[in-house]
């Protein structure tokens, strides 16, 4: 498993690696510009899976479902963007700290959610998320405010969960000393398309991608002795999602801006879910797993 250090210095390599590759293809380009960008904020993310029975769906349709809502995180972020003309090249890395959260596992012996025998609420204020995300594109300018910008690109992200302090609410299972750990990944080739307003020294922008996923998640269920470690559990499955991002952006000099970014994300998935028992593996149905995430952030982006 990646670790939060190995993550940061994977991402700084990257992002100069890629500066120093640009600087040496565009040197002698009188209209490329590079520029650094930081930014920190808030995250909402809210996460739920749930499976059938067996791998046909059945036998219930919904035998065991898991939700983790109100997930707040710290965000930062650290990126770069590069334009030469008319073509741009941004790479970003995002990291948040979990500090704020709750989750909810119920388990269900008929279909439709009916028959529910096992229930509890646990703590979630634990964990990470991780954001790896680069694009290209080109600008067309529209008139001279407007600035249309299709681009491809590829992101990468994870949601690293923890499961803590719990209590039954329908059931007796003995929840003392519960430690346990649900991650989920999401990467996938992007399609993209911006739209840009600038009035004076200000910008508005509107951003749109859609992105074809590949899925994967795994489960570290401590208190299940039936179950092996570090994975208990593991997903795998396709899906699709979508990030909106709007911001407003304002020139503070003539090499740096400051811009208020909110973004939007809902992915979702589906495919199997295997248990990792002692002795075997037992695969089920996973019905659909779903990640949405909203957050605010302050960016500062320095040209140099």
């Amino acid at each position: 498993m990646l670790t939060i250090r190995e993550y940061l210095q994977a991402m700084t390599k990257i992002i100069f690696s890629s500066l120093l590759l640009l600087f040496s293809v565009s040197s002698n380009a009188s209209k490329s510009s590079n520029s650094i960008v930081y930014g920190f904020g808030d995250r909402e993310t809210k996460v739920d899976w749930n499976i059938a029975g067996n791998l046909a769906g059945t036998n219930p349709n919904i035998i065991s479902e898991l939700e983790w809502r109100k997930v707040k995180s710290n965000q930062f972020l650290l990126g770069s963007i590069w334009q030469d003309g008319d073509y741009f090249l941004k790479v970003f890395g995002e990291y948040g700290r979990i500090y704020d959260g709750e989750n909810q596992d119920s388990d269900y012996n008929l279909d439709n959610r009916r028959g529910e025998f096992s229930r509890s609420l646990n703590n979630a204020g634990k964990g990470y998320m991780l954001d790896t995300e680069i694009s290209y594109g080109k600008d067309y300018i529209i008139s001279g405010k407007l600035k249309l910008s299709p681009m491809i690109g590829y992101s990468f992200h994870r949601q690293h969960l923890k499961i803590y302090d719990g209590s039954m609410v329908i059931g007796s299972a003995d929840l003392t000393g519960l430690d346990s750990l649900y991650q989920a990944n999401w990467s996938g080739p992007k399609l993209g398309l911006g739209l840009n307003y600038k009035i004076n020294k200000s910008v508005f922008s509107l951003d749109y991608s859609l992105q074809d996923i590949d899925f994967n998640g795994y489960t570290d269920w401590n208190l299940r002795s039936d179950l092996s470690h570090p994975k208990s559990m593991t997903q795998k499955g396709d899906g699709s999602g979508t990030k909106i991002s709007a911001s407003y952006e304002r020139a503070v000099s003539n090499f740096s801006s400051l811009s208020l970014v909110g973004n939007f994300y809902k992915y979702n998935a589906d495919g199997t879910h295997t248990f990792h028992l002692t002795s075997s593996n037992a695969s089920q149905k996973l019905n659909q797993v779903n990640w949405k995430g909203s957050e605010i952030k302050l960016v500062y982006r320095s040209l140099f």
